[in-house]
């Protein structure tokens, strides 16, 4: 009896629980697991055309569409692979269908031997240099361009499950995934 009166209400929450986590999935991946295993295939063996990135409080702050309808994207970047940081900021320039048309990379420096302030400074130039601009969602195709003897961009890898993902690199500060539409990513 006192069983009965403990294995009933944990029922009752676990389904409540398991309905609220439901309803708080995105439509789109409650709509590929309705489909069936097929669509969810289909999306795990190709990467992605775009990706979208929506401004928000976090980390995506400078992106969105210039005066001439191009679309941007400013923020900074790193790398840490020769053992010492170095900090850049970068501005990638896209035409309206996402394909990246112009890039400025530039050095900050290595971390911890430039003045307070000049990373601040260089976010301003870059936003500066933009000219008129609104701040909004864009979908950009992935892509990758070679500066400072390294590779910068959106750039599609496939994890050994066989889903895709998208990292900003070369510091894979961010790495976007599926389902691409709502753009949704990691740090």
């Amino acid at each position: 009896m006192l069983k009965d009166r403990v294995v009933v209400p944990i029922l009752v929450v676990v389904f409540i629980v398991g309905a609220a986590y439901w309803t708080s999935l995105p439509k789109s991946y409650k709509d590929a697991n309705a489909t069936g295993q097929r669509q969810r295939v289909t999306v795990l063996i190709d990467p992605p055309e775009k990706i979208r990135l929506v401004p928000d409080i976090w980390h995506i702050h400078n992106v969105g569409r210039l005066s001439d309808g191009r679309l941007f994207l400013v923020d900074g970047q790193l790398d840490f692979k020769s053992g010492a940081t170095k900090d850049f900021v970068c501005t990638f320039v896209f035409d309206k269908d996402g394909r990246l048309i112009d890039q400025t990379i530039e050095l900050v420096g290595q971390r911890g031997s430039y003045p307070d302030g000049k990373v601040s400074e260089t976010f301003k130039r870059h936003i500066a240099a933009l000219g008129e601009h609104t701040i909004t969602d864009i979908w950009i195709r992935p892509f990758s361009v070679k500066s400072h003897d390294t590779v910068f961009g959106f750039i599609p890898r496939r994890r050994d499950s066989g889903e895709w993902y998208v990292e900003f690199m070369p510091g894979n500060t961010l790495a976007f995934y599926p389902p691409w539409d709502e753009g949704g990513y990691d740090t």
